[in-house]
C-alpha cells in the first residue's frame, strides 16, 4: 500500500471500531435491560431511549464548554431536535434524520486553542462522567432500576470512548479535533479564514469590515469556503447600496457552481439564500419588486433568514409608494435581524434600511 493509500485505510478501520463500540455500549445496555426485566422488547425500547439521552449528555458537555470560554452558540443539533440561538430565547424545530453538534463561534479575546480543545473534549468526558455515576449506581441499585441505570452507563461510557478515536467521516470526530487543535500553535493560519470571520461577524463587524486577506483565504479553500466569500462580499456590497455592482456578482456565482456538483451536496439552501439576495438586488437595481417572485426564498432559507420575506414585502411597499406599509415591514425586518446572535445582521439590515428608504419612488 502506498504513502496516498494508508491514511484512508486507517480512516476507514478506525470508523469501523468506532461503530463497533456504538453498537457494543446499545447492545450491552439492550441485554442487561431485557435480562433483568424478562422482557427482551422492553430493554431493546429502553435502550433507544438511553442512547438519545446519551447524546443530549454528550452535546451538553460541549454546550457548556462553549459557553464556560465566552463562546456565542449558534445552533445546537439534539437527535431530531434542532434549535437556532437567539438572542431571546431560541427557535426550535423537528428533523427528520437524528444528529448531534454544537454549532458555536470563536471567541476573539482568548486563545482559540484553549476554548476548541475544551469544546472537542468535553462532549466525551462529561459521557465518561456520567456512565461512571450510572455504573456507581447501577451496582448499587437492585432491579430494573439500577439495570437501566447499568445500561445508560454502557451506552455513555461507549459513545465517550468512540467519540475519542480519531475518525473522519462527514464531520471530524472529537478525538480527531483534539489532536488538531493539540497540535495547533498559530491562530493566523489559512485554514483559520473561516472561524476567524464568523467570529468577527459574531462579534459584530460587517461584510464591508472584515479583513480582505482572510475573504482570499476562502477563495482558495474547499467548498462551501468560496460560497462563504462570495456572500461576505456580496453583503458588503449591498450594505454600500451599490445594487449594480452587487447585480454584477450573479455570473461570478454560476462561476463558483459550475463543474462542482460534486461538492455540493447538503449547500443547495446556501445557496438559494445567495440566488434569493441577488434576485432582491436585481429589483432594487431596476426599481420593479416583481423580479423577486421568482427567487427561491424557500422554508429552508427563511428558517435560517427569516427577515429576508419581510425585506423584500418593503421594497415592494416602498416602490408602490406606501411608506407607512413599507416601514413597518422594516421594522420586522430589524426586529428579527436584532434578535440574532450575529451582531452584524442588524447593523447590516439597518444599512440596507436605509438605502432602501432613498431608493428612487420611496
Amino acid at each position: 500500500m502506498d504513502g496516498k493509500h494508508w491514511p484512508k485505510a486507517l480512516n476507514r478501520l478506525l470508523l469501523m471500531v468506532q461503530g463497533a463500540v456504538v453498537i457494543s455500549g446499545w447492545f450491552s445496555a439492550t441485554f442487561v435491560i431485557g435480562t433483568s426485566s424478562g422482557r427482551p422488547l422492553l430493554g431493546l425500547c429502553l435502550a433507544l431511549a438511553l442512547g438519545i439521552l446519551g447524546i443530549f449528555v454528550h452535546e451538553a458537555g460541549h454546550y457548556l464548554a462553549a459557553r464556560w470560554w465566552g463562546m456565542p452558540v449558534l445552533s445546537m443539533r439534539l437527535t431530531v431536535l434542532e434549535l437556532q440561538a437567539r438572542r431571546r430565547g431560541w427557535r426550535l424545530r423537528l428533523r427528520k434524520c437524528l444528529g448531534g453538534y454544537v454549532m458555536a463561534a470563536s471567541n476573539l479575546q482568548r486563545s482559540l486553542r484553549g476554548q476548541w480543545l475544551a469544546v472537542a473534549f468535553c462532549g466525551p468526558l462529561l459521557n465518561l462522567l456520567a456512565g461512571l455515576a450510572a455504573l456507581g449506581l447501577g451496582l448499587a441499585w437492585p432491579g430494573l432500576s439500577g439495570a437501566v441505570l447499568l445500561g445508560f452507563a454502557a451506552i455513555n461510557l461507549a459513545l465517550g470512548v468512540a467519540n475519542l478515536i480519531p475518525t473522519l467521516g462527514t464531520m471530524p470526530s472529537d478525538g480527531l479535533l483534539l489532536w488538531r487543535w493539540f497540535t495547533h500553535r498559530d491562530d493566523q493560519l489559512a485554514e483559520l479564514a473561516y472561524a476567524r470571520l464568523l467570529a468577527l461577524s459574531v462579534a459584530g463587524a460587517t461584510s464591508g469590515q472584515l479583513p480582505q486577506a482572510d475573504l482570499e483565504h476562502l477563495d482558495q479553500a474547499a467548498m462551501p469556503q468560496p460560497l462563504v466569500a462570495f456572500s461576505y462580499r456580496l453583503a458588503a456590497r449591498q450594505e454600500q447600496g451599490d445594487w449594480a455592482a452587487a447585480q454584477a456578482m450573479e455570473p461570478e456565482l454560476e462561476r463558483l457552481l459550475e463543474g462542482r456538483a460534486g461538492e455540493l451536496p447538503g449547500l443547495q439552501v446556501m445557496v438559494d439564500l445567495l440566488r434569493t439576495e441577488l434576485a432582491f438586488c436585481r429589483a432594487c437595481q431596476q426599481r420593479d419588486a416583481s423580479l423577486l417572485q421568482g427567487a427561491p426564498l424557500t422554508a429552508e432559507v427563511e428558517w435560517y433568514s427569516p427577515w429576508l420575506r419581510p425585506r423584500g414585502q418593503a421594497l415592494a411597499a416602498f416602490l408602490d409608494g406606501d411608506r407607512q406599509r413599507g416601514e413597518s415591514h422594516l421594522e420586522q425586518v430589524q426586529r428579527l435581524a436584532d434578535d440574532s446572535v450575529i451582531l452584524s445582521l442588524g447593523k447590516s439590515e439597518a444599512l440596507l434600511a436605509g438605502h432602501l428608504r432613498a431608493l428612487p419612488g420611496a
